[in-house]
């Protein structure tokens, strides 16, 4: 390789690593104009455009993508097409003015922090009632869906879930009793 070639970040890498965090975001910004089916699009808009013009200079990788994913999502609610058929939006609610940018992203990545953490005390749990958790308590999924897709009843996956969150609870309890 030339010395003149330069080598940026692995935006692959980031956005496997950050990807859960700009859906949310994304998502968040496109539910108030109805439209949160087009979150994926917003958050492939914005890797496409890191990937055409790779940013530099960047300390914080996750904070970046996140504002990125949420400034193309509001590019989507902005276009023509989408204010031609769809509700009506107020640019002075997302027209970067406001502080909730900056907080949106603190507490985006706080939410990712505490996931990262929940992966981790999930860990105690077979993959069957992580999985029942998982898509019951976090995703917000309908029980019947979940039980579906393992094989067992409805109230079985409450009983999961329930035993899950016993479990979670007391390794929760014993972490902070070791710190």
């Amino acid at each position: 390789m030339s010395k003149s070639a330069h080598v940026g970040p692995d935006l692959a890498a980031l956005y496997l690593q950050h990807k859960d965090a700009m859906y949310r975001v994304a998502a968040s910004v496109l539910r108030e104009a109805g439209l949160v089916h087009f979150a994926a699009d917003a958050v492939q808009d914005a890797i496409v455009s890191m990937m055409t013009s790779p940013p530099s200079g960047i300390r914080n990788w996750e904070a970046f993508m996140v504002k990125a994913a949420k400034w193309k999502a509001i590019d989507r609610i902005r276009s023509a097409a989408v204010v031609h058929a769809g509700p009506e939006f107020s640019p002075t609610e997302h027209d970067g003015t406001t502080p909730d940018v900056a907080d949106d992203v603190v507490e985006d990545l706080e939410r990712v922090r505490s996931a990262r953490e929940v992966q981790k005390i999930l860990s105690v749990l077979d993959e069957r009632h992580r999985t029942a958790v998982w898509q019951v308590i976090a995703l917000e999924r309908p029980r019947n869906d979940v039980a579906a897709e393992l094989g067992v009843t409805g109230p079985r996956v409450s009983q999961m879930t329930k035993r899950s969150l016993d479990l979670l609870r007391k390794e929760l309890e014993r972490k902070e009793g070791t710190q």
